[in-house]
């Protein structure tokens, strides 16, 4: 058992299966599944508090609040968006889980403090969600206002892991700068941080001083160069829209863009964050030049769509598709910069760059102005990728030291 000061985690018989192919693995167990089996004596009889999601399903397609009620009293049900089970109202006026009479609160804005949350009476607070790999997930937020709220109420969390969908190896884009903090991310990380939950919370914990008595429960014959589909997990979208297992990685490049109000990145057809799409592109003159950048593991072809919602429904329009050929090359924010950057190139009036609402919402989700600052000044793209660099450099270092699946 490896410590860092009262932090801890438990990790159990790591696998790693590197050069055989996908449908030889075996099926990773989340932490649910090994502390169930592994570690029960840790949570059974224990009054819990839980902070969950709808994607929170064990190897047999259990949730965990299902299978934590088996064994302990779960007092409080926490989650971040409209919650995912039949409740009653109580005679205190809150919302309860029919099937557990757990009290039911919504966390639904992680950039302010919970103070609806207590935690009193509660033995531990079990943590079990299931990540995207991108920083503006607002449940990494939740967990971090948690952990820091164990802390102070001198309650023990134990974190149950579970596979990080784009892969625990890639790391790319800006460190968030701190004045840019919002209800997209607090904490100061990159874009994509290449870590799992556990991982992430073990950092939290440790380097931005939040010091709770937390405990990972690791997973079984994980490798962090997985995809989510070699972990033989089934995939349930934590939220609207990230339809399968690999939509994350696709949603770190247009989710960005998205938020800009002027394309459609697919939101409304089959295959949402797969595409960039507008009136006025011309997709084959935008799919030959991004194909002249060569950029490493992505492949581009023109495509024209019709959204049954969201923007442009109704309404056949031209634009790319997205296809990532090889993740281990793909760098998701070169992408994101090498596509705003083309298209401003070709179609700077549309691009409203300059526009404040516009400019705030694009600067908050990439974490830093120079992205932005970088395309109206005409600097290159790896000019503006290069600026990265240092700060990126810096949470590597530091993260070495709380990964639990080797690299």
């Amino acid at each position: 058992m490896r410590t860092f000061y009262i932090t801890k985690y438990i990790f159990l018989h790591i696998l790693c299966f590197t050069f055989i192919t996908a449908h030889l693995y075996s099926q990773v167990k989340p932490g649910i599944d090994v502390l169930a089996t592994q570690h029960p004596e840790i949570i059974i009889g224990k009054t819990i508090a839980l902070l969950t999601s709808k994607s929170s399903l064990d190897i047999n397609l259990t949730h965990t609040i299902d299978r934590l009620s088996k064994a302990t009293n779960i007092k409080l049900i926490v989650t971040g968006d409209v919650f995912f089970r039949e409740t009653m109202k109580g005679d205190d006026g809150d919302e309860y889980d029919v099937l557990t009479n757990s009290k039911v609160v919504i966390y639904s804005d992680p950039s302010v403090k919970p103070t609806n949350i207590s935690l009193s009476g509660i033995d531990a607070l079990v943590i079990d969600i299931q990540d995207i790999g991108i920083r503006y997930f607002k449940y990494l937020t939740i967990m971090a206002q948690l952990l820091e709220l164990a802390k102070n109420s001198d309650v023990p969390v134990i974190l149950l892991d579970r596979p990080n969908p784009i892969g625990g190896k890639i790391v790319s884009g800006f460190v968030l700068k701190l004045s840019l903090r919002s209800r997209f991310g607090v904490y100061p990380i990159p874009l994509i941080y290449g870590m799992t939950i556990g991982e992430l919370a073990l950092y939290f914990n440790k380097i931005f001083g939040i010091g709770s008595n937390l405990t990972v429960i690791g997973m079984e014959k994980y490798n962090r160069q997985f995809s989510y589909k070699e972990t033989g997990l089934h995939w349930i979208p934590p939220f609207d829209h990230v339809n399968e297992g690999d939509t994350p990685i696709y949603y770190a490049v247009t989710g960005i863009l998205g938020e800009m109000g002027v394309f459609s990145t697919g939101v409304g057809t089959t295959r949402p964050f797969r595409y960039i799409l507008a009136p006025w592109i011309d997709g084959e003159i935008l799919s030959d030049l991004i194909t002249k950048l060569n950029l490493p593991g992505l492949s581009v072809i023109p495509t024209t769509q019709t959204p049954y919602y969201g923007l442009f429904a109704n309404k056949k329009i031209n634009g790319v598709e997205l296809i990532i050929t090889d993740k281990s090359k793909f760098d998701p924010f070169k992408c994101c910069v090498a596509f705003l950057k083309t298209l401003y190139d070709l179609y700077p009036q549309q691009i409203p760059l300059k526009n404040h609402t516009v400019s705030e919402a694009l600067d908050i989700l990439v974490g830093n102005e120079a992205m932005r600052e970088g395309i109206l000044k005409g600097q290159s793209i790896e000019t503006i990728c290069d600026s990265v660099k240092i700060e990126q450099t810096d949470f590597l270092n530091k993260r070495q030291q709380f990964l639990i699946y080797p690299e």
